[in-house]
């Protein structure tokens, strides 16, 4: 007997019920249901459902459907979602560097605690442990690749030229979201988490041989910021596994 998956086929019965032709008579207040999928999507290639606050990390891109609710909970707080995507596809962290750039979810959910972090770790720059610096170097060179090549400086100005970057644009963020669309959205995230980390924990883990490395305490906004970075990409096979979970 076949199962909705994660609530959605309840989902899609209350958007029905709630904005159906028949249900709704001033179709001008409607959210054409093209628009809100195609948002979806959009959401879906720029986004990632990753959390560092809490230590949760996605690694597959999201679903078209936790794209086309987020849409939804913005839009019904009175978020120009089409304003939001079009900032979030402009977001450039390297100037002159051709990378693909998934945004975590927590950058939007929790813009300003990203600014404080991110500006107090570039005036810590200069008083770094050594140790932890030749790490920073060797993650950053690692996850860009060639990339620093084609840039002026060493890391340390790579890395403070993309965290200034990027605090003026969750600035902007924060300014088109408004107070209110940042708590719903928290709101909405809190309760898909809680769904995604049960499934979490009822997915067999593989056991994996032999002790890692130990590694410098490395600052947790560099690594926020350095995996923001999302050179693979979206993987193929995980939105066919997707296409495949909603019969598409």
């Amino acid at each position: 007997m076949a199962t909705s998956h994660n609530g959605w086929k309840n989902w899609y019965a209350q958007w029905n019920e709630r904005f159906g032709p028949e249900s709704v008579e001033d179709v001008s207040n409607m959210i054409p249901y093209d628009q809100l999928a195609m948002w979806g999507e959009r959401f879906r290639d720029l986004v990632m459902l990753n959390d560092h606050w809490m230590g949760y990390m996605h690694a597959q891109p999201m679903i078209l459907e936790d794209g086309m609710s987020m849409a939804f909970v913005l839009y019904e707080a009175g978020v120009e979602v089409d304003e939001l995507l079009d900032l979030m596809d402009e977001f450039e962290p390297l100037e002159g560097a051709i990378v693909r750039v998934g945004i975590p979810l927590c950058w939007l959910t929790d813009p300003m605690d990203h600014v404080h972090d991110l500006l107090g770790m570039v005036q810590d720059l200069p008083h770094i442990d050594r140790d932890v610096a030749d790490q920073m170097q060797q993650t950053l060179e690692e996850m860009l690749g060639d990339t620093p090549n084609n840039l002026s400086g060493d890391w340390a100005d790579i890395f403070r030229s993309m965290s200034i970057n990027t605090v003026q644009w969750l600035l902007d963020i924060v300014d088109l979201m408004g107070d209110h669309g940042r708590l719903v959205l928290r709101a909405w995230w809190q309760g898909r988490l809680i769904t995604l980390l049960r499934e979490a924990a009822s997915t067999p883990k593989r056991r994996r041989g032999g002790r890692k490395k130990a590694q410098p305490d490395v600052p947790g906004v560099f690594m926020d910021l350095i995996q923001s970075l999302d050179l693979g990409g979206i993987e193929t096979g995980a939105e066919e596994d997707d296409d495949a979970e909603r019969g598409v």
